[in-house]
């Protein structure tokens, strides 16, 4: 059963790990080679340690499995892709997967922009991510792609805007 809490400085290093080991499983295959060559988990870290400080509107949550890290959600409120808000990340380690910690994460981040007043939540990923399909299955819908240009490569991201279905899917 996942337990889900805000993030805490001493989450970094298992963020991180959760971030470095997801981004060279799940997305490796849809960005440039060699896109994540030089990506640590020590380089991330450092990233995520001043992370509330430095974005203190932002909801970023760790969801718990006897006692590890099995995955986080950052969102935030605020205008993004024709949306309210956007769930920016959504990773959970392999080795969690399908135990309902995505499920759960996803779950209180919408209550949370929702709370915050936003009426539409913008989730992008990578076109040929498997997890597209987990949102469909969950009442996401495609409703746009757009095109972002990493190092002169095409990516194409797929955005689900409406976070009613999903957070009806997700009860």
């Amino acid at each position: 059963m996942s337990s889900v809490r805000p993030f805490t400085v001493a989450d970094a290093p298992a963020v991180a790990a959760v971030q470095v080991g997801t981004c060279r499983l799940d997305h490796a295959p849809h960005v440039p080679p060699g896109f994540w060559d030089g990506v640590t988990v020590e380089a991330q870290t450092g990233d995520w340690r001043p992370w509330p400080a430095q974005y203190p509107d932002d909801l970023l949550l760790v969801a718990e499995d006897a006692g590890e890290i099995a995955g986080y959600v950052l969102a935030r409120c605020g205008p993004s892709h024709g949306t309210d808000a956007e769930v920016m990340a959504l990773p959970v380690r392999p080795a969690s997967s399908g135990q309902g910690h995505g499920r759960a994460l996803l779950r209180i981040a919408m209550e949370g922009v929702q709370a915050d007043g936003a009426r539409s939540v913008g989730l992008a990923t990578l076109e040929g991510n498997p997890v597209r399909a987990w949102y469909g299955v969950r009442g996401g819908r495609e409703v746009a792609t757009r095109e972002d240009d990493v190092d002169g490569w095409p990516v194409r991201e797929v955005v689900w805007p409406d976070p009613g279905a999903l957070l009806a899917a997700l009860a």
